[in-house]
């Protein structure tokens, strides 16, 4: 085991004896298989493992890596295994199969009438299949599997709500492919404001302008209130991806990891994973990792954590670890499993970091949600709103639970 390379004075390597005295004696080693629906009404399989103690700790989302047209799932190499050991470190965990992948397969007739899904091959079909695959996926479809990240959060937040889950503390990790997925999605929720709904009667026309017109409906953002990224606590990156189904995203990885990890009252933070024996995979993390934390070094050996002060005091919990190893992506977890578990994710939950957002109801189901695109504030870490810009819809109240599918372009994603 190698050690994480962390400038931080406060961050020990090693989990204490006492850490160990705080994982809930309670916590089941067992999980709940589940389903639930995207907005464009994907049925998405997975598996939820509940926390003994859910107000107290963390939420994760897994993202499996897939391959282009060759498939992957939440079952393969190690997730479950760290799913389990998170769950009795005391932590919520959800894990789903992405679109098109394992046991995700089932669509309603809803599906094919959303213009982004039009260009699968069963659109084209008389009759039209309740399945889906991977296989028959173009390489410019992948980004839409942004949008079951989106319903994997929504998913948590309803569990939120039922007092099984703490949905303001989002840990994401994710692997290859499915990590630069989880970067885009975590960076547009820092553009995903609630908002308010305004319905304004418009002019009936020349011959009667008293007469009230169709309705437009504005919505307007409530700036006061955090953007929805305030509840991301950190991002595990295993081998993270600079492509997605063979097209190069690199900049726009930059891009949005550096969104995700601005300076703000509570600051995302972020682990990279890598075996130093890939050195394309390896050299690409590094890069990110000197991004989003500027003057870091690669320390070649272990290093005395309190040795050297923090360059960054609010970034102690974001660095690295790396092995010696030619794995990539989730098969990564067989290294490192115990790290991202004992020395990371158990340490930065504990009782005295005061990173943990209280526990707090979502009532995700009443809300209205806009994105607001464009750059974000240096200061705030928020969207710049010029006056009377109008938000682009995330959800309605119609929309109940589920958020509306990212228009990934404005995202910096072009054909």
């Amino acid at each position: 085991m190698t050690n994480f390379t962390l400038k931080a004075g406060s961050l020990t390597l090693l989990l204490s004896f006492f850490t160990m005295l705080a994982i809930p004696a309670s916590a089941k080693a067992e999980s709940e298989s589940i389903n639930f629906r995207t907005h464009d009404g994907v049925l998405l399989s997975g598996k939820f493992y509940a926390s003994a103690k859910p107000k107290d700790g963390a939420s994760i989302i897994l993202l499996h890596d897939f391959t282009f047209r060759k498939g992957g799932d939440s079952s393969q190499d190690g997730w479950d295994k760290l799913a389990l050991d998170l769950q009795a470190a005391g932590q919520s965990v959800l894990s789903f199969d992405f679109r098109g992948h394992g046991k995700s397969v089932g669509v309603s007739p809803n599906f094919w009438l959303q213009p982004h899904n039009m260009v699968l091959s069963g659109a084209k079909m008389p009759n039209k299949p309740a399945k889906i695959n991977s296989s028959e996926f173009t390489a410019a479809y992948y980004p839409n599997l942004v949008n079951d990240i989106a319903a994997a959060k929504s998913f948590l937040d309803i569990k939120n709500d039922d007092g099984e889950a703490n949905s303001s503390n989002i840990i994401v990790i994710g692997a290859g492919e499915g990590a630069t997925l989880g970067a885009l999605w975590m960076a547009s929720e820092w553009r995903r404001l609630s908002c308010t709904v305004e319905d304004i009667p418009q002019s009936g026309g020349i011959l009667n302008l008293k007469a009230p017109g169709p309705k437009k409906i504005y919505l307007k953002a409530n700036a006061a209130e955090d953007a929805e990224g305030s509840a991301q606590l950190s991002a595990i990156w295993l081998s993270i991806s600079p492509t997605v189904a063979g097209k190069n995203f690199t900049t726009q990885v930059q891009g949005w990891l550096k969104d995700i990890t601005m300076p703000r009252t509570r600051r995302v933070q972020m682990v990279f994973v890598t075996g130093t024996d890939d050195k394309t995979r390896d050299d690409f993390s590094v890069s990110l990792l000197k991004r989003v934390k500027p003057g870091f070094t690669r320390e070649e050996k272990k290093a005395d954590p309190k040795a050297k002060p923090a360059t960054s005091p609010d970034q102690k919990f974001t660095g690295e670890f790396k092995y010696k190893s030619k794995n990539v992506g989730s098969k990564l977890l067989e290294e490192a499993n115990e790290d991202i578990v004992k020395n990371y994710i158990t340490l930065m939950t504990k009782k005295g970091e005061n990173t943990l957002r209280t526990f707090s109801r979502k009532k995700i189901e009443d809300a209205s949600y806009s994105w607001f695109f464009g750059p974000l504030d240096p200061k705030t870490g928020k969207p710049v709103i010029p006056p009377n810009q109008v938000g682009f819809p995330a959800k309605f109240t119609t929309d109940q639970d589920k958020i509306q599918p990212l228009p990934v372009r404005f995202m910096g994603i072009t054909n």
